[in-house]
């Protein structure tokens, strides 16, 4: 039997979640099975019970090894299911019943899926349950529920999803951000720099920075005080930059700043007033984005240009 521990190791927020949500669904289910007396579709109930209570104690034993797709799959069956049960015409219990799960799928599609995928797919739920509800006589005004409560479900569905795509947001960004300067990863600026490169038609310029003499403050002053030398530079810079500008932490004390609408005469400017700006001083290369260009061409470019700037500072102090 594992330790509270281990199994607390063992798990993420998305085995967290599959295995309560799938929980949660179980026990509405088989609420349902208890107290609902004269159900046509117990079988269904049955089945669909099968898959919960097999999906919460899987994520339970899994953990975050519990493949996405599982969870995407179980979305599915789950969406496809409740359109069925909220169009039954005779059956209020179950239609409020389906009317309760939505949002734990929505919040589910928001927090845990890829934003392209999630967001067509809720589309097209609040489309058909829309519609399932408008041609189902228990929404009717006269009917045993009541239009007001199925524009409620709806709401909560649409409610629930932007909660958890707040979640997936708050969280790639916490992912892919240095947590010191706030700088973004070598791996997503190379990224957000594709993707400005694939859609440039105006000017694009990038700087490559590298603080002069860093390893002399670690070794004088202490890494604590390095770490303050990084953090008040990056944050001298985002007082300057533009709202589009871009800044990325590639390693150790080198960054990079992408500067959209700009040309390399431009950019260069903006490197000096950021350098009037800093509290630290710091070498850069930039380089201009030209037809057939990569983001390591781009790069490397900015790179010869810094590192001919450190040799000419180097031959500077010692003439």
């Amino acid at each position: 039997m594992p330790s509270a521990t281990a199994l607390l190791q063992r798990h993420d927020p998305h085995s967290w979640y599959v295995t309560f949500a799938a929980a949660l669904m179980s026990l509405t289910l088989i609420i349902d099975l208890v107290f609902h007396e004269y159900m046509e579709h117990r079988w269904f109930i049955w089945v669909l019970l099968t898959i919960t209570v097999s999906g919460a104690a899987t994520a339970l034993i899994m953990g975050r090894r519990i493949p996405r797709w599982i969870g995407i799959v179980a979305v599915l069956i789950f969406l496809a299911s409740q359109a069925y049960f909220l169009s039954l015409p005779n059956d209020s219990r179950t239609v409020v019943s389906a009317m309760q799960q939505l949002p734990i799928v929505a919040f589910y599609l928001g927090w845990f899926v890829r934003p392209r995928l999630a967001g067509p797919l809720i589309a097209l739920s609040i489309a058909v349950f829309g519609a399932v509800t408008f041609t189902n006589p228990l929404f009717y005004a006269e009917g045993a529920i009541g239009a007001p409560v199925a524009v409620h479900g709806l709401l909560s569905l649409l409610f629930c999803y932007v909660a958890g795509n707040y979640l997936w947001r708050r969280a790639k960004r916490v992912e892919s951000t240095d947590s010191l300067t706030g700088a973004l990863h070598r791996g997503p600026f190379e990224e957000r720099t594709a993707g400005r490169v694939r859609r440039a038609r105006m000017p694009l310029s990038l700087l490559a920075i590298d603080f002069d003499d860093f390893k002399q403050i670690n070794d004088s002053r202490g890494h604590a005080a390095g770490d303050h030398a990084l953090e008040t530079t990056v944050a001298a810079w985002r007082d300057e930059l533009r709202s589009g500008d871009v800044v990325g932490r590639l390693g150790g004390d080198e960054f990079a700043i992408l500067l959209p609408d700009t040309e390399l005469a431009e950019a260069n400017a903006i490197a000096e007033r950021l350098l009037l700006s800093s509290p630290y001083p710091w070498s850069w290369g930039a380089s201009e984005f030209t037809a057939g260009d990569d983001v390591a061409s781009i790069l490397r470019r900015a790179d010869a240009a810094l590192y001919e700037q450190k040799r000419s500072k180097q031959q500077a102090d010692h003439a």
